[in-house]
């Protein structure tokens, strides 16, 4: 990431409110960095996901200028299909990749990925982005942190799915002392 200046962060073709507000938040987040940033997913954006400021940035087409790309919300390849019937997937392994996803129920599978970060503890992709911005000490906007809990709240059916852990209801509270509403 310190090294790239364009990056692209990537969704699956079925992206939900996680993938797209974790998507959303590190476009915040590596802005706030000093990176140009571009959205992908394959597939057009569902009108029910349309409420997240933002969405309209997403792009159905790969760009061609990019330095790294980050995979949000999959580990899986057969989920980026519309990038192999374009034949665009093939440009993703010659940059570093990274993955940001919860589904440990099904290992990486992405073979140009560099880095995967993985965990069956989060609830959501964006709780592992919670935790990567704290451990880089990455600055966390009004912004990131209003994704940041979109994220949360979407995966975890609004914090009432078995998967919440007290860890999420700790980073749900920082957020909201932060200003989430």
């Amino acid at each position: 990431i310190d090294k790239a200046k364009d990056i692209v962060v990537i969704q699956a073709d079925n992206p939900d409110g996680d993938s797209m507000a974790s998507a959303l938040a590190l476009e915040d987040i590596f802005s706030e960095l000093g990176k140009t940033v571009h959205l992908y997913c394959g597939v057009d954006v569902p009108s029910y996901l349309r409420h997240l400021p933002g969405w309209d940035r997403i792009s159905n087409e790969l760009p061609t200028k990019f330095d790294a790309s980050v995979i949000v919300d999959t580990s899986a390849i057969t989920l980026l299909e519309q990038l192999d019937k374009t034949k665009q997937l093939s440009w993703l392994g010659t940059r570093p990749c990274i993955v940001i996803d919860h589904h440990t129920d099904v290992p990486c599978n992405i073979p140009f990925a560099t880095a995967v970060v993985n965990s069956s503890e989060a609830v959501s992709t964006g709780e592992l982005i919670y935790e990567i911005c704290n451990t880089l000490k990455w600055q966390r906007t009004a912004l990131t942190n209003d994704f940041i809990a979109q994220s949360i709240l979407s995966d975890s059916l609004g914090l009432m799915s078995e998967g919440v852990t007290a860890r999420t209801m700790f980073i749900m509270a920082e957020l909201v002392e932060a200003g989430v509403s």
